[in-house]
């Protein structure tokens, strides 16, 4: 972070005698200064909300990111971070409740008129079905999200490195192209 100087705490402080924006048009803009993280931050749960705004704030601390580019990637980093938490979390629950099903006792034969539980088992928190549907895309979704976290992880790290001065080349662009075999 730069040091903000003694000029431009006194502009800023002259500024806020003004008393702010007046105009629609810039209240219209001003309205989401105090948006933290863009347009990524939809992809929250309510639910998660506390969990996402923690890593985010350890990864700015982290990166210290400088401009709207590493800002954004960042954010994407957050994300996918808490993708792949959501998919270990869904993981965890599907094992949990394979290990260890709900065990039902039909006593009055086909009828199903006497069904007694015989042992609780573990009930997922995320529902039954929805872990089922999960579960045969884990691999998939694990090894997309990772490739997409380490690529945002690579361009932060080289745009950082460009931003410090250091001579990075960009990343090599390679066109493959497949001839259809007779």
């Amino acid at each position: 972070m730069t040091e903000t100087s003694q000029k431009q705490i006194d502009a800023n402080r002259e500024n806020g005698k003004l008393g702010g924006v007046r105009t629609e048009e810039g209240k219209a803009v001003s309205k989401y200064n105090a948006l933290k993280h863009g347009i990524l931050k939809e992809v929250v749960s309510d639910y998660e909300r506390d969990f996402y705004e923690d890593i985010i704030e350890r990864l700015e601390d982290q990166f210290q990111p400088v401009g709207v580019l590493e800002k954004m990637l960042v954010d994407r980093i957050g994300v996918y971070y808490l993708k792949l938490y959501r998919v270990a979390k869904a993981e965890n629950e599907y094992m949990r409740s394979t290990l260890d099903p709900r065990v039902e006792i039909d006593t009055l034969g086909s009828m199903g008129l006497g069904i007694v539980v015989q042992k609780e088992g573990y009930k997922p928190v995320v529902g039954q079905e929805a872990v089922e549907k999960l579960s045969g895309t884990y691999l998939r979704y694990e090894t997309t999200i990772e490739n997409r976290l380490y690529k945002a992880l690579h361009e932060l790290q080289r745009v950082q490195a460009v931003r410090n001065g250091e001579n990075v080349p960009p990343p090599a662009a390679i066109d493959v192209q497949f001839d259809k075999q007779e």
